[in-house]
This record gives C-alpha cells, sequence and structure tokens, in this order.
C-alpha cells in the first residue's frame, strides 16, 4: 500500500508536537493518495502519568469541562433555569469594536463568579503578521491584564477558524502562528492563568483533503490543541451521518499528546429517527473522557447554518442537561 503525503504529515506532526510540548477511512484502492487510519496515540485510559498537567485548571484524568454556547434568543440565566444547573464551561464570542474588550473580561469574571470556566474568542481588526510584529500588544494587555488579576483559568482563542479567513499579505498560516506565539508570550508575562488556544477546523485535517498543508496551522508552543467537530449531516444535504469519535479519529495523529479543547461541536437532529442526536450528544462526551480532551462546548445556534440549526432540540437539550450533572464535569475552582 502506498502512503499518502499527508498521512506522513500528520504522523510526523504527531510525533514533533509530542516532543515540542513536552502527543475512517480505509484507503480507497483507486486513489493512493488518499490517507489510511492514522495511529491514535491517546490510551483508551487516560492516566495521570499520560496526561502531565500542561494548564492552570486542567482537570483530572476523565473530567472535563462541559458547556456550550447559549443561543442568541435566549439568555445564560434563563436557559440555565430550564436547564437546572449552571454550564460547567461558557463559549463565548466578540469583535474588537470599541467595547469589546471590556466585554470580554467582564464575561470572564462573571462566569467564574458562577462556576463556568470561560472560553472566549476574539478576532483581531488587523492582520495576523501585523498582530506579530507588536502593533496590537496594547489592545492585547487590556485584556490580558485584568484577567491576569483573576488568577483563574480562562480558555483564550485568538481568531478561530483562522483557515476561513486566510489569505492575502499577512494572512497565511505562518503568520497565524507568529501571532499565537506573541499572544502566548504576552499571556506568560501578563497573565500565566490564561490559557492560549488555537482552535482549529476539522475540514483541515480531512484525509480527503491534499489542497492544505494541515502542519502549517499547528502551534505547538500551545498548551493544548483546539478543534471546532461536526456531524455534517442534515435532512437536507443526504451526507453521511458521522459520530464525533470517528471525526476525531482522522485528527488525532496530528495533535500528539497535548490536552485537546473542543471549541465547538453539534449535531443535527433527525426527525424520523428519534432519539438518535441525544445518543450522539452521550457518545461525544463518552469519547472526549477517554481521549485527552479536556473541555468541549456545544454549538447552540442556528448562526451560519445554511443547512440547518445546530441548536439543541429538546431531546437534545435533556441529554444535554444529564449530561452536565455527570460527576466527571468539571468546574473552575
Amino acid at each position: 500500500m502506498e502512503i499518502g503525503r499527508r498521512q506522513l504529515l500528520g504522523l510526523g506532526a504527531g510525533v514533533a508536537l509530542a516532543l515540542a510540548a513536552t502527543s475512517c477511512r480505509d484507503t480507497d484502492p483507486h486513489d493512493s493518495g488518499r490517507l489510511g487510519p492514522p495511529a491514535d496515540p491517546s490510551p483508551d485510559i487516560i492516566t495521570e502519568s499520560t496526561r502531565a498537567r500542561a494548564f492552570p485548571g486542567q482537570p483530572a484524568p476523565g473530567d472535563l469541562y462541559y458547556g456550550a454556547s447559549v443561543p442568541y434568543h435566549r439568555s445564560l440565566t434563563s436557559w440555565e433555569a430550564e436547564l437546572g444547573t449552571t454550564l460547567a464551561l461558557n463559549r463565548s464570542y466578540f469583535t474588537p469594536d470599541a467595547n469589546e474588550t471590556a466585554q470580554l473580561v467582564a464575561r470572564c469574571r462573571d462566569d467564574l463568579a458562577h462556576g463556568r470556566l470561560p472560553h472566549v474568542s476574539i478576532k483581531p481588526d488587523t492582520t495576523w503578521a501585523a498582530v506579530a510584529a507588536g502593533q496590537r500588544d496594547e489592545w492585547l494587555a487590556a485584556m490580558l491584564g485584568p484577567l491576569g488579576e483573576t488568577a483563574a483559568p480562562v480558555l483564550f482563542t485568538l481568531h478561530h477558524e483562522p483557515e476561513n479567513d486566510a489569505g492575502g499579505l499577512g494572512m497565511q498560516p505562518a503568520d497565524f502562528v507568529a501571532m499565537q506565539r506573541r499572544l502566548l508570550d504576552l499571556a506568560a508575562k501578563l497573565a500565566p492563568s490564561v490559557v492560549v488556544a488555537p482552535v482549529l477546523q476539522h475540514w483541515t485535517f480531512d484525509p480527503s483533503r491534499r489542497d492544505i498543508d494541515a502542519e502549517a496551522w499547528l502551534v505547538p508552543e500551545a498548551p493544548v490543541a483546539g478543534l471546532d467537530v461536526y456531524n455534517p449531516w442534515s435532512p437536507v444535504n443526504g451526507k453521511e451521518w458521522l459520530s464525533f469519535g470517528s471525526k476525531m479519529d482522522e485528527v488525532m495523529g496530528w495533535l500528539g499528546d497535548r490536552p485537546i479543547v473542543i471549541g465547538e461541536y453539534g449535531c443535527r437532529d433527525d426527525p424520523t429517527n428519534p432519539g438518535v442526536a441525544a445518543q450522539w450528544l452521550r457518545d461525544a462526551a463518552d469519547y472526549a473522557r477517554g481521549h485527552n480532551i479536556v473541555s468541549m462546548s456545544y454549538y447552540n445556534s442556528s448562526t451560519d447554518a445554511p443547512e440547518g440549526s445546530w441548536e439543541l432540540t429538546a431531546e437534545m437539550e435533556s441529554a444535554f442537561a444529564q449530561e452536565l450533572t455527570s460527576p466527571w464535569v468539571a468546574r473552575p475552582t
């Protein structure tokens, strides 16, 4: 069997990241450049020896921060009242306008005060290269300084899913990586409890792709690897129903042994198959607990969802609420 270039890159990335951080599909006989399944470097049972503490607030093996983003039409507190408990992780997004930095800090403080781990994202108002060169240090410091004063863990993502905005001068993968390194340096000085979490798309690592170098997007110095993962099926697109675990198995060989942050994940309900989407959620959490995933945030939204909303239906929300009360759910202390 001939091994495709992306498989070699994936295996190489896993080895390189393992060294730097201290970590399906069958081959198509008609396409020798397509990937076979990468070796999964994660053991079935994560132990303290295989999961070294990589960031402040890292949960014990088998535990993880479990949460979601809030639907745009609900308040966080009203949704939590319906769930019967607070989220253990709150995913929120900000744009770089005049008031957003203060709002981001306020959001983090409120989350921490209510037992939620904040996972915040913000995009710069300039190129990645400009941020890497230090031109937005003051802007970053306006967030990192106050967050450092809390001395509590915060997941901080600077430009999530960057692949969507790549291209042009100062917006290449190397510029993205350099920007993350600048952020890592500033966070180490101003806010050691802030966890820099670059979040990429699963699509970048899809084994059927040969038009992108996934390794170019990886930031081995970051304490965690971040990923967004979706079941592509919807009632209107006819795509294959895929489990969370099968999607993750395509990526694990690239990520090494660092803890993994799931910035977004989602599954659409199938009205012709009651219970299948709720079980998808339960299976996703089970997979996460055994594969070095330390946080996961469900994308509970209809925004940017042309093939169908990702919002939790009543049955899915019931399963989500049950999982949220599980003993393995971690909370910031």
